[in-house]
């Protein structure tokens, strides 16, 4: 393990973005007695980021992954645990209703590893689903695997409180941008250097514009920035307590429930379109994804049909081809790690994500993990869609 502060005044690592994954790579490095410099070009938290928006899913749910399953029940008691010390409730435990209108095998695979691991779950009837949520359509619905300590994060809030902790706690927040050299350090906006013990590359939808060659398009690590859009509906009786947080793969949307006054949130699986970070994009939905919310969400919430529309917001979202995340070093530097292609599951997972990061940065050292599924160069498959179809969380 490289000595920490010996780096001739320059911090042990240097994080680059902002966003959740950033923000809690840089604040566990710091607790692990680290000098950590994080650059967001932004604020952290900031609306137009992947990270922005009001709300991110939290369910233990990974169909056969229980890797995964893993980094979700380790992520939750830290964002329970940085709630607490920030003053504010940062997860909502909601529940989380998997309605199964189609063969349900994904969730079956889920269910068999919530129980393996003792995660609190049940299989319910679509009669009993509607009676506990009458809000519920049975429409076309076979049963339902609820997850009743899943739920949903606030998710700018948690990023602003995880950074805000990171300050802190001593490190260092600077305002700026970085590029990388041929080897993945960092150089300032004028090709300058930025000494740093190790850096990691926690960029978003950025970062197929900074390593092309490497997780640009048509390499097996390949980094698309998506448009995915949501919608906020002011919609009666579905409220945190008056419905799950829920998820329909096969209909094709997911649903979280009004809370705050922002309205019951709807996300359709749809791609509205690619995007380029450089480029401003618009900030609100697009009126096909607005049609496609309201009937997909209606067959399970008939409510959503015709209620009124509070906001709407066009998200980032950074998918990789088999939507497995890429944490790697850079191959040309173990110094140098790239984190990012969260693919619509990876903000709940931040913390877990985080720590291996922060670890594996400061010891220059890979990452300890049973595949290659996160790899940039031999790059496996992986178990399954580890999103589940649709692709929640995405904002």
């Amino acid at each position: 393990m490289a000595a920490r502060g010996a780096n001739g005044g320059a911090p042990d690592l240097l994080v680059v973005g902002g966003g959740v994954w950033g923000s809690w790579t840089a604040l566990l490095a710091r607790k692990l007695g680290a000098t950590v410099t994080l650059m967001e070009a932004s604020e952290p938290g900031h609306r137009d980021s992947t990270s922005g928006d009001h709300s991110r899913i939290f369910r233990h749910s990974h169909g056969e992954d229980e890797l995964l399953l893993g980094w979700a029940r380790k992520s939750l008691a830290a964002w329970k645990a940085l709630g607490a010390m920030s003053g504010e409730e940062l997860f909502v435990e909601s529940g989380v209703a998997w309605c199964i209108s189609d063969l349900g095998l994904w969730e079956g695979e889920s269910e068999k590893r919530l129980r393996a691991a003792g995660v609190p779950h049940e299989r319910i009837s679509a009669d009993e689903a509607v009676k506990r949520w009458p809000a519920m359509s049975p429409a076309a619905l076979a049963s339902v695997l609820y997850e009743p300590t899943a739920g949903f994060l606030r998710a700018a809030n948690g990023v602003r409180a995880a950074a805000r902790a990171f300050t802190q706690a001593g490190g260092t927040l600077v305002q700026g941008r970085a590029r990388p050299a041929s080897d993945g350090s960092a150089l300032d906006a004028s090709g300058t250097p930025i000494p740093a013990g190790a850096v990691v590359w926690a960029a978003g939808s950025s970062l197929p514009g900074l390593f092309p060659d490497l997780v640009g398009a048509d390499t097996p690590a390949e980094i698309t920035p998506v448009r995915r859009d949501v919608a906020y509906f002011n919609a009666k009786g579905m409220g945190v307590g008056e419905i799950p947080t829920w998820i329909d793969a096969g209909v094709g949307v997911w649903g979280i429930p009004n809370e705050s006054g922002h309205g019951a949130k709807v996300g359709p699986d749809f791609d509205a379109g690619s995007f380029n970070p450089d480029v401003k994009w618009p900030s609100e939905a697009a009126d096909e994804s607005l049609q496609v919310a309201r009937q997909r969400a209606g067959i399970r919430f008939p409510a959503l049909l015709d209620a009124p529309l509070n906001e709407s917001r066009a998200c980032q979202h950074e998918r990789t081809l088999t939507w497995h995340y890429v944490l790697d070093h850079h191959p040309e530097n173990p110094r140098a790690w790239i984190a990012g292609g969260g693919s619509g599951h990876g903000f709940k997972q931040a913390p877990a994500v985080g720590e291996m990061l922060a670890r594996a940065a400061l010891e220059r050292a890979p990452l300890k993990l049973p595949d290659q599924r996160f790899k940039i160069i031999g790059r496996e498959q992986g178990p399954g869609n580890p999103a589940g179809e649709p692709t929640d969380e995405i904002a």
